[in-house]
C-alpha cells in the first residue's frame, strides 16, 4: 500500500532529480551568462539560418549583422527589454505560440518554482475546471497570499514544487486554465496596461533566446522586402 509517507518522498525524489537536472543543463537560457556572448552569437546565427531557406551570401551577412544589432542592444543581466512593441503581445501570450517559444526545451522548468500566486480570477477559473466551489477549491489547494506591490494575487497553491497540475508526462493538466503568472512566463507584464515590459531570463528557460530569434529572423526578412 502506497502511504502519504512515500508519496511525499517520492515528490521529494523527483524535486531532487529535477534541480539536478537544472544544474548540469545547458539549455540556450545559459547563453545569457556573463562571457558567453560568443556562444550566444553563433548559436543566434545558426539556428535563424536554420529556420530560412535559399540563403545566399547576402543573407547570410544580414544575419550576422541583425543578431549583433540584437545583442548589442540588450541589457546584460537577469533582465533584457527587448523592443516587443514590435512582436504582438497576443502571439507571444497565445497558447499556440509554445512551439515556437518553448522550441528545443528538454525541461519542465516553468512548473517547479517555490510559489505560484493566485489570482481571484485564476482559482475562479480552476475551481470551475475541477467543478468545485471557489471556497472548495481553497481548501483543498490553496493557501492565502498577500502582495504588497500586486493586490491582484490574493492565493498561492499548496504544492508547487513540483506543481500538483504537472502530470507524469511534464505535460499541464490545466493548460488552457492555468494561471496568469503561468501564461505571461517569462515575460513581465505591466498590471495596468496588460503591455510586455521586459522578457526574464532564466538560466533554464529557451523562451528569451527563442524570442531573440524570432526577432533576429523579423529584421533579417524585414531588410529583404
Amino acid at each position: 500500500m502506497v502511504t502519504k509517507r512515500h508519496r511525499r518522498g517520492d515528490a521529494r525524489r523527483v524535486a531532487k532529480e529535477h534541480d539536478a537536472r537544472w544544474a548540469s543543463s545547458d539549455s540556450y537560457g545559459r547563453l545569457f551568462e556573463p562571457g558567453r556572448q560568443d556562444e550566444l552569437r553563433r548559436a543566434l546565427t545558426a539556428k535563424v539560418r536554420a529556420g530560412m531557406q535559399a540563403l545566399d551570401a547576402g543573407a547570410i551577412e544580414s544575419i550576422q549583422r541583425a543578431v549583433d544589432e540584437v545583442i548589442a542592444e540588450r541589457e546584460w543581466g537577469w533582465h533584457f527589454a527587448l523592443p516587443t512593441e514590435r512582436l504582438s503581445k497576443n502571439n507571444l501570450r497565445a497558447d499556440a505560440a509554445s512551439a515556437l517559444l518553448c522550441a528545443d526545451c528538454a525541461l519542465p522548468g516553468c512548473c517547479y518554482f517555490d510559489i505560484v500566486r493566485l489570482t481571484s480570477a485564476d482559482v475562479a477559473r480552476l475551481s470551475t475546471h475541477f467543478k468545485l466551489s471557489f471556497e472548495e477549491f481553497v481548501a483543498q489547494h490553496c493557501m492565502p497570499f498577500v502582495d504588497a506591490q500586486d493586490r491582484r494575487y490574493t492565493h498561492t497553491l499548496k504544492k508547487a514544487k513540483p506543481c500538483e497540475f504537472l502530470g507524469e508526462d511534464d505535460r499541464c493538466r490545466v493548460y488552457a486554465d492555468r494561471p496568469m503568472v503561468c501564461a505571461d512566463f517569462p515575460l513581465v507584464v505591466d498590471p495596468f496596461t496588460g503591455d510586455i515590459i521586459e522578457i526574464r531570463l532564466f538560466p533554464f528557460c529557451n523562451v528569451p533566446f527563442n524570442v531573440v530569434r524570432l526577432e533576429v529572423t523579423r529584421r533579417v526578412l524585414d531588410g529583404f522586402r
